[in-house]
């Protein structure tokens, strides 16, 4: 999985074989736009950094497809990996016990009716 330095020979090569198009939108790039190398499969979900498995890709294009779907699809095939050999974590396990004892719900406070507002409101508060 590891990455080759690319030259600038490798990269006009690269930007030839596919006609200047974004292997992603499929639109023309632009003279002095920025543009990526990139991997239509992921080196990460093993696809090989070779020719064959490399496009021209817009920046844009290129940084939103790493962020949207390759990233989570590495995440899923590593979790999917660990979970196989096994060495995934069980999963924690519950304290069994009596527990806390259970509060009492507050009622509303009954007060007389004859007291005074600011009565009530002092009674309230305390």
């Amino acid at each position: 999985m590891s990455r080759k330095r690319r030259s600038t020979r490798d990269r006009v090569r690269l930007f030839e074989a596919h006609k200047g198009r974004c292997h992603i939108c499929h639109g023309i790039i632009q003279v002095g736009e920025k543009w990526e190398w990139s991997h239509p499969r992921p080196l990460a979900l093993g696809g090989e950094d070779t020719l064959e498995n490399s496009a021209p890709a817009h920046f844009a294009c290129h940084r939103a497809l790493t962020a949207n779907e390759d990233i989570p699809r590495i995440a899923r095939a590593k979790r999917q990996h660990a979970r196989h050999i096994g060495a995934k974590a069980p999963p924690a396990r519950k304290i069994k016990g009596p527990g806390f004892p259970k509060r009492e719900k507050r009622g509303r406070i009954e007060l007389p009716v004859e007291l005074p507002p600011s009565e009530i409101h002092r009674r309230t508060m305390t």
